[in-house]
């Protein structure tokens, strides 16, 4: 038995600064330079499939024209999106696809709440290995009531984000409510007594985003247990170099560690 903690380093979208977000490539790109663990959006199409993208339509993320430009997600078939070009060669991967090509934790992101259910029962179905390094998260309580609804055998539980405009309503009562293992809030207004408070209830904390050295500052301050980056080699090298991080967190490094909730309930030193 071990009180050791542990820190989870997130490429958000997978490595956005090498490749584009949420394709196999930026999550290829994310595992080579050492993240923990890879974010990516979940959405379905009209015929139900599973695909990997942040937006309801392509028209940020094209790299060129397509007649599927400004179509939501919902209303294009697996076939149509798949034909959308995203550069170099990149297409919208599965999310069976993502799991299958990567090995690091991963935090999947609800992004349309029609996306909740076939979520849940595809993850019921995968091999054990994927269940246990799949963290579900959402903005939207609905979803991940879904979500647990369809499955809530979801080794690394669920986890819910909570945006500024959100810091002075119920969500508290609603984390109780979804049984969730993890909050995701904003790194900016973060406070260090709520930070105790969740790590005191036996909640992981996440904190986002690390774009430069305040932000490390920032993590280390609140001590906050995970954290995602848009440019996870440079925040490797960031969170590397201070001092006061690494003796937090000497693991840091050690990918593909699976965070457990009772280590966030552990007293931390200041």
């Amino acid at each position: 038995m071990t009180n050791e903690r542990h820190f989870v380093l997130c490429g958000h979208r997978g490595n956005m600064a090498d490749a584009a977000e949420n394709t196999l490539a930026s999550f290829a790109s994310a595992e080579r330079v050492g993240v923990d663990e890879i974010e990516l959006d979940v959405k379905i199409t009209k015929d139900g499939v599973l695909v990997v993208l942040h937006d309801r339509t392509v028209a940020r993320t094209a790299a060129r024209h397509t007649p599927y430009l400004h179509t939501p997600v919902e209303e294009l078939t697996f076939e149509q999106l798949r034909s959308v070009d995203l550069g170099s060669g990149e297409r919208i991967p599965t999310f069976e696809e993502a799991l299958d090509a990567t090995s690091a934790l991963l935090q999947v992101e609800i992004k349309a709440p029609n996306a909740a259910r076939p979520l849940a029962r595809l993850l019921r179905d995968r091999p054990a290995p994927d269940q246990q390094r799949c963290l579900v998260t959402s903005f939207d309580t609905l979803s991940l009531a879904d979500f647990t609804g369809a499955w809530d055998g979801a080794p690394r539980g669920i986890a819910l984000h909570v945006p500024d405009r959100e810091m002075d309503n119920d969500w508290r009562e609603l984390a109780k409510r979804l049984h969730v293992s993890t909050l995701l809030l904003p790194l900016d207004t973060l406070q260090c007594s709520l930070v105790d408070e969740l790590h005191d209830a036996g909640y992981l904390v996440g904190a986002s985003l690390i774009e430069g050295p305040g932000e490390v500052r920032r993590v280390v301050e609140l001590d906050v247990d995970t954290s995602a980056s848009n440019a996870p080699e440079y925040a490797v090298r960031l969170l590397r170099a201070d001092e006061e991080f690494m003796s937090k967190f000497p693991s840091f490094g050690l990918k593909n560690t699976v965070l457990d909730p009772g280590t966030a309930a552990q007293p931390h030193a200041r």
